[in-house]
């Protein structure tokens, strides 16, 4: 993937939908626009009001500039977990949803 590729990557990709859906009011539509408007203090205010928390926005941002070769060093934590800024592909949520049981 070239890439420009990336930089034209709608959020919605990516991200859950609670947090991109919000960006487009911003005009933020793609990974390109996301990181861009993130450059700007007032865009980062902006932005972090989407996350979970702002540690949550860093993340993501360190994540989607990493795709393009930054160096930043991203941090996991623990409740990135329990709920994640990332989008999860049907089946890893299904099964997420579904308890498990062990029949005895």
């Amino acid at each position: 993937m070239r890439r420009d590729a990336i930089l034209n990557l709608p959020l919605t990709t990516v991200i859950r939908a609670e947090i991109a859906l919000p960006m487009q009011l911003l005009g933020v539509y793609t990974i390109s626009q996301f990181l861009t408007t993130w450059r700007d203090p007032a865009g980062q205010d902006e932005l972090t009001a989407f996350f979970d928390s702002p540690q949550q926005a860093r993340h993501a941002v360190a994540v989607c500039a990493n795709w393009l070769g930054g160096r930043f060093a991203p941090v996991m934590q623990a409740g990135f977990a329990s709920q994640p800024w990332w989008r999860m592909d049907e089946a890893a949520q299904n099964n997420a949803r579904q308890p498990t049981s062990i029949a005895a």
